[in-house]
């Protein structure tokens, strides 16, 4: 991923499937590979751009993954987004992918989504479930206001 190399990543992925791995191995696979690159920019190892590549290209095959995995019945539906500040994506595009594969009906919002929109797009697609993200310990005070306002306005306190 560090080369950009999304054809021989995506190769490497497509190996690990047919040795008969499950999606969460995949997804194990691929957290992993990115907490080291996480691991090497904090390091000083890799620049910002290499850490950049890297997710780009994971996302990449991420996103073939999942259309490969993809499940057309689709019975329950899931609203996924990061909230305001929260850049990191790819965890909940990897949870996104879990459900699709089960079934589910999903709307990933991604990253950094103002609260107002996102209580727009509750109410207009009233999912069964709500899936937030957020990995930065100083966006925790904004997660209990969010919770907060869901639980007021769906009257339901969605975990």
């Amino acid at each position: 991923m560090l080369e950009g190399d999304v054809q021989k990543s995506w190769l490497l992925i497509a190996i690990y499937i047919e040795e008969g791995h499950s999606s969460t191995d995949v997804y194990t696979f691929l957290t992993e590979a990115m907490y080291e690159i996480g691991k090497r920019w904090q390091e000083n190892k890799i620049s910002v751009a290499d850490e950049h590549l890297a997710t780009a290209t994971c996302d990449y095959v991420l996103t073939r993954f999942q259309l490969s995995q993809h499940q057309l019945l689709q019975r329950h539906r899931a609203l996924l987004f990061c909230i305001e500040g929260e850049e990191h994506y790819l965890g909940i595009k990897m949870i996104a992918g879990l459900m699709r594969e089960q079934g589910w009906e999903v709307k990933n919002l991604g990253a950094n989504l103002p609260l107002p929109f996102a209580l727009k797009s509750i109410e207009r697609w009233d999912p069964d479930v709500v899936c937030l993200s957020v990995s930065q310990v100083h966006l925790l005070p904004d997660l209990q206001n969010i919770l907060l306002r869901l639980k007021i306005c769906r009257k339901v306190l969605l975990y």
